[in-house]
């Protein structure tokens, strides 16, 4: 129970974190990883300058986190190995260090505005579409970060992406390269093939006794089982739950009035604000006299947008004169949202201070929303409570569920009191099981632990999800032995087989490659097979097998009165002959100007990412870097 309320604490962290990590993601791609505080301690310094501990703490946390969120979520955080993510985090850092000190030597900046345009059009950043400082400062402090930090996060970011840009978009290709790729990947084959299986070798091949024994004795020490357990186990799910559970009509009645209370206190406004941010060049004090002198002007009579446009540092919603959009409850501060839903329509509130500053408030309109009827809203209602209900019995169960797996001997007890069915896995290795619902890296790793296995206890619960767990029980544990020979005798005996037909095949291959190269004919060698022919074979044709393509147009010009011949292996291990009679040489006058110009453009891209990793490299192998 600890556990699932600790596992639970953690997903809503990381709801907030992960969701950071996927916006920083899509602006900025991996690099986006990159520390931001210095700290007196330096696993690393480039070219002098020094990756802090705090830089490399961070940066691994956010590393750790988005291969979780991919991993999805059954995530098991103790599959990864720290001391490996911190290296290769720390490569990662000494790395963008390296380039970050060579476009400081470049003079590459970013400016402020730039930045402050990046920051107002993330979507995570805004309310209704427009930038919310508050709801900056939140997003960002859920992470850890300062405005200074992020924007330092920002900037290096993008000083990256310019030395990128300016690398990959110089890239050019020349005409007459062009048209040579072009040329050459235009260009057509007329081929012939015909595929060897090799079943029909296999089926003249044969093995004996002795030989499947002599194969045995020469590999009967790498011939071994793997470790295997069989358990017992009983699975706790929210989902078999539900349909014990019973919702009364006071419940639905009691619920329903909850609905009309929240839509009655619930009234939509429409809100602007004017915000004097306190830095460090405007203290509190002068940002609030400052705040009190703007509360003056609009007691006076100006007008709120004109006022806000003029002096509001929320960059965000200044321009459009304060405005802030419709807003809900929980998406700002505390003290902001205490005001705000107390202010009568058209009112200016007294200066408010939150973290960023001092804000003064005005609601503009107010819209009422009514609630949705009662038979409207039953079926939902009823859903909802029991899903509710059906959470609270699978949290209750669980609790009872850890209890009884602790002080039981067995599974027979625990099952009975919980109403669970008691199951039997087939033999699994630490690969994993073959029944679905234990296909899952916490149960192998519970399953083969030594208190399973050697002190033959039931596991704690395994919680696969907020709404399953599992308990376990080893009832057989199968170590590593040596293999018989009666278990593997008919897997060698194949394995030699497969062998002496491939050899067998390939002789073949070759004495129909000779007569094909000699007499040019292959209907002699291919009387037994199906013969193909592909008359104007392009380089991606879906006619033709990928194998058989690939060597087609690796296969050198047949010479005059030739065919060029050679065998290629298929997928199933059986052999191609494949003959190029004839190569077509692409006509570049058929292909239109607009095509050109974007197979030249597909060209540049490529070499201009090309062109970047080699610099990255260079700017990394002449990079002084000292570790600790």
């Amino acid at each position: 129970m600890l556990q699932g309320i600790r596992d639970n604490s953690k997903g809503l962290v990381a709801k907030v974190i992960v969701g950071f990590i996927v916006l920083t993601f899509a602006m900025f791609g991996i690099d986006s990883l990159v520390g931001l505080t210095q700290g007196s301690n330096a696993p690393a310094s480039v070219n002098g300058e020094d990756i802090s501990e705090q830089d490399l703490y961070q940066a691994t946390q956010l590393q750790r986190r988005s291969i979780l969120a991919q991993m999805g979520a059954n995530a098991d955080p103790s599959s990864l190995d720290d001391n490996l993510l911190r290296g290769m985090v720390l490569e990662s850092l000494i790395q963008e260090k390296a380039l970050l000190v060579e476009a400081d030597q470049n003079d590459m900046l970013v400016s402020n505005k730039m930045i402050d345009k990046i920051i107002a059009s993330t979507p995570a950043f805004q309310v209704d579409g427009k930038f919310s400082a508050l709801q900056f400062d939140s997003a960002i402090r859920n992470i850890g970060f300062t405005r200074l930090s992020y924007r330092e996060s920002i900037r290096k970011q993008l000083v990256i992406s310019q030395q990128r840009a300016g690398l990959s978009l110089s890239s050019y290709v020349l005409p007459s390269s062009l048209k040579q790729v072009v040329a050459l990947e235009r260009q057509a084959r007329d081929i012939r093939y015909f595929s060897m299986p090799i079943e029909t070798v296999r089926a003249l091949t044969s093995v004996t006794d002795d030989e499947v024994k002599a194969e045995f004795e020469a590999t009967k020490n790498s011939l071994n089982t793997e470790e295997e357990v069989i358990v017992k186990y009983v699975r706790l799910a929210k989902e078999d739950l539900i349909s014990g559970v019973d919702i009364s009509a006071d419940k639905i009645d009691e619920q329903y009035q909850q609905i009309v209370a929240s839509f009655e206190a619930k009234a939509q406004r429409q809100v602007s604000h004017i915000l004097i941010e306190v830095t460090d060049e405007v203290n509190d004090a002068a940002a609030l006299e400052k705040i009190i002198q703007i509360k003056a002007r609009l007691a006076a009579g100006e007008d709120f947008a004109s006022v806000a446009k003029e002096t509001s540092n929320d960059f965000g919603s200044a321009d459009s004169g304060g405005d802030l959009g419709v807003v809900d409850k929980g998406t700002f501060e505390a003290a902001f949202e205490d005001e705000l839903f107390s202010l009568e329509q058209g009112v200016v509130s007294e200066p408010v201070k939150s973290e960023s500053g001092y804000h003064l408030i005005k609601v503009v309109s107010i819209t009422e929303t009514a609630a949705p009827s009662l038979e409207d809203s039953k079926a939902q209602i009823i859903a909802e409570l029991t899903e509710s209900e059906a959470e609270q019995l699978y949290l209750e169960k669980l609790e009872k569920l850890t209890d009884l797996a602790f002080i039981s001997g067995d599974l027979t007890d625990l099952a009975a009191e919980l109403e669970l069915e008691i199951k039997t896995s087939a033999a699994f290795s630490r690969a994993g099981a073959t029944e679905s619902e234990l296909q899952s890296t916490k149960i192998v790793r519970e399953a083969f632990s030594d208190e399973l296995i050697k002190d033959e206890l039931n596991s704690a619960p395994v919680e696969l999800s907020r709404t399953s767990a599992i308990v376990l029980r080893v009832v057989e544990h199968l170590p590593v032995r040596s293999k018989t020979f009666e278990e593997v005798s008919a897997l060698i005996e194949l394995s030699l087989l497969t062998a002496k037909a491939s050899k067998a095949l390939t002789e073949r291959a070759k004495l129909a490659v000779e007569e094909i190269k000699n007499s040019g004919d292959a209907s002699v060698v291919a009387a037994d097979f199906e013969l193909k022919t592909q008359l104007n074979a392009a380089r991606y044709s879906a006619e033709v097998p990928r194998e058989v393509l690939r060597k087609a147009f690796a296969l050198a010009h047949p010479e005059a009165g030739k065919v060029s011949v050679d065998t290629v292996t298929l997928a199933d291990s059986s052999l191609a002959i494949v003959i190029v009679d004839k190569i077509i040489a692409a006509d570049l006058s058929k292909i239109s100007e607009q095509e050109m110009q974007a197979i030249a453009a597909a060209l540049s891209e490529r070499t201009g990412r090309a062109t970047y990793d080699i610099f990255v490299s260079q700017v990394r192998e002449a990079a002084e870097v000292e570790r600790l």
